[in-house]
C-alpha cells in the first residue's frame, strides 16, 4: 500500500480529468514506502507540450491539494529517450517508481 494512497488517487484523478497526461508515475518517499508525515507527492507527467513551466504552473495553480506536490514534466519524446538512459533521472523514476496512469 502507498503512503497517502487516497490524496495520491485523487490528485492523479484530478490530472487526468484536467490535462489528460499520458502517463503518470509516483516517485520518491511515497512510491518507495518511505513516507512521513511531512513528506510531499513526487510526480512524474508524461505529455506533449511546449512550456514545461508553464504545465506546471497550470497544475499546481488548478489542482485541489493539502500535502506538498512536486511535479516534474516530460514530453513523450524526452520520456522515450531519457528513460531507457540509466544515468538519467527519468530512468531512476521509470525504473522505481509507480505506473498511477498510461
Amino acid at each position: 500500500m502507498l503512503a497517502f494512497e487516497a490524496e495520491i488517487a485523487d490528485i492523479t484523478r484530478q490530472i487526468g480529468e484536467r490535462f489528460n497526461p499520458e502517463q503518470v508515475y509516483l516517485f520518491g518517499s511515497c512510491a518507495k514506502g518511505w513516507a512521513h508525515s511531512r513528506s510531499d507527492i513526487d510526480l512524474c507527467i508524461i505529455m506533449p507540450t511546449r512550456d514545461k513551466r508553464v504545465l506546471v504552473r497550470d497544475m499546481l495553480l488548478e489542482l485541489n491539494y493539502e500535502r506538498d506536490v512536486d511535479i516534474v514534466v516530460y514530453t513523450p519524446e524526452e520520456w522515450s529517450k531519457h528513460s531507457q538512459d540509466p544515468s538519467t533521472f527519468a530512468n531512476v523514476i521509470r525504473r522505481t517508481g509507480v505506473k498511477l496512469r498510461g
